[in-house]
């Protein structure tokens, strides 16, 4: 407990006191727990065998993570995600203002993978008309928060999203399909409870210049048309079908690839470089262009050393003894499915709202309670989910944390104003809830031959 709660308290010094990443923190955090095992006598073949094993399961994941990468890249020079955002920009309402926002915010977090992108230009662009429409900022930024979030949590393309199911060695997809049973009511209520507020604003009008403004710029830049859509057509069915991830992934890019060079005429060696380093938006409107900025193989290189470092610590956690520890004095509390996943959950909000990384907060409880998942018979997608539950979504309830003050500044609202209507956050915790005492979505492990 002891070298646990070290651990801990170096990993928050460095995010919450210093404002650093966890990356430098977590390897400060693996050498107390190395020091530990000196002192236990343990030799260091079993600790890097043990740290060897929890990497090489997570070489899919890792993998994965660095195809989305490129994928983002491509699809953007390509014109399918532009495309995908133009048309949501064209069929928006005015006159359903509230609802429109938390859908549109949705469906572009769901085809950039990035909440943080979305609020920081459609998020943007509709608190300029939301106070046009004379609607009080806080409700606009939590339909807004909202929607980037909850397409953030359920995107494939997500890093968070994979760093979850990373961490607490599940599949992707099984993933995405868990984490519908908590957050998927809990957005249905949001979008309820917006539409309601928003018959409030109905009559009123809004000046749409900066909504038709990122138009112009994506109709400039882009030949669009809707074969550009075929990617994303051809992905979602693949993974219906379960066709494995990376060849999934592999046949994206592709797609892409040709729909760049045919479509939109890119030349080869570009595309090389928007696979490596990430699409470069030139459109010279702003909002436009730090919207398409976005992609490349270097832009998940943050992500992917921070799961080594993670996985590093959780080999020499499990190597040291101390988790299995720690598990024995828990054991009280998570014998049961319902204590398991409450405490799993209360263990990452806790960490969110102290450490305010989101990160961080899903890697020590994957660490110490994801063997007992596999124990009682539950899928790990439970645990991924649980962990997303207390992490990703908790992120814009922190005022202290970077996405706390990311969201406040960019839309220019204090946590306080938008935190009564981030009704996202403020359901999933009672969905989880529900779930654990009903049984509901509460997925049990499969066997080999898939029983």
């Amino acid at each position: 407990v002891v070298v646990l709660i070290i651990t801990i308290t170096i990993l928050l010094y460095g995010v919450v006191v210093l404002k650093q990443n966890p990356h430098v923190p977590l390897i400060f955090s693996c050498a107390v727990v190395f020091l530990y095992g000196v002192i236990r006598r343990i030799p260091w073949k079993q600790m890097r065998e043990c740290i060897i094993d929890n990497i090489s399961e997570a070489i899919e994941a890792i993998l994965i993570i660095c195809l989305i990468g490129i994928i983002i890249g491509v699809w953007m020079a390509s014109g399918t995600v532009p495309l995908l955002i133009y048309y949501g920009l064209k069929i928006f309402s005015p006159q359903w203002f509230l609802v429109s926002v938390i859908l549109l915010c949705s469906l572009m977090s769901i085809a950039t993978g990035s909440s943080w992108t979305t609020i920081g230009t459609l998020g943007v662009a509709f608190m300029g008309i939301g106070e046009g429409l004379d609607i009080p900022v806080g409700i606009t930024a939590g339909a807004i928060i909202c929607g980037a979030y909850f397409g953030d949590k359920q995107s494939p393309l997500s890093d968070s999203t994979n760093f979850a199911a990373a961490v607490a060695k599940t599949n992707l997809y099984a993933h995405t399909r868990a984490m519908l049973y908590t957050t998927g009511p809990a957005y249905i209520a949001s979008v309820i409870l917006f539409l309601v507020i928003g018959l409030r604003y109905t009559n009123k009008r809004a000046d749409n210049f900066q909504i038709e403004n990122i138009m112009l710029g994506i109709e400039n830049q882009f030949h669009l048309s809707p074969v550009l859509l075929l990617p994303i057509l051809v992905l979602v069915i693949l993974i219906i079908k379960k066709f494995p991830a990376i060849p999934t992934m592999i046949i994206a890019i592709i797609m892409g690839l040709l729909l760049a060079l045919l479509v939109q005429n890119t030349s080869l060696q570009d595309l090389f470089s928007y696979m490596y380093s990430g699409f470069i938006g030139q459109t010279n409107i702003e909002a436009v262009d730090s919207l398409l900025t976005r992609g490349g193989l270097i832009s998940m290189t943050p992500t992917i050393i921070l799961m080594f470092l993670s996985l590093m610590l959780a080999g020499a956690l499990q190597s040291t003894g101390v988790i299995s520890d720690i598990l024995n004095c828990l054991t009280k509390f998570t014998s049961q499915t319902r204590g398991l996943i409450i405490t799993t959950w209360i263990t990452t909000f806790g960490l969110s709202y102290i450490a305010a990384d989101p990160y961080l907060a899903m890697i020590l409880p994957a660490n110490i309670l994801g063997n007992k998942y596999e124990e009682i018979g539950l899928d790990q997608s439970v645990l991924s989910r649980t962990l997303e539950d207390g992490g990703t979504i908790v992120c814009p309830m922190v005022p202290w944390g970077t996405n706390g003050i990311y969201c406040s500044n960019t839309l220019g609202v204090a946590v306080g104003s938008y935190l009564p209507f981030y009704f996202l956050g403020l359901f999933t915790p009672i969905c989880v809830l529900i779930c654990a005492f009903t049984g509901f979505g509460v997925l049990k492990r499969r066997t080999v031959n898939g029983k």
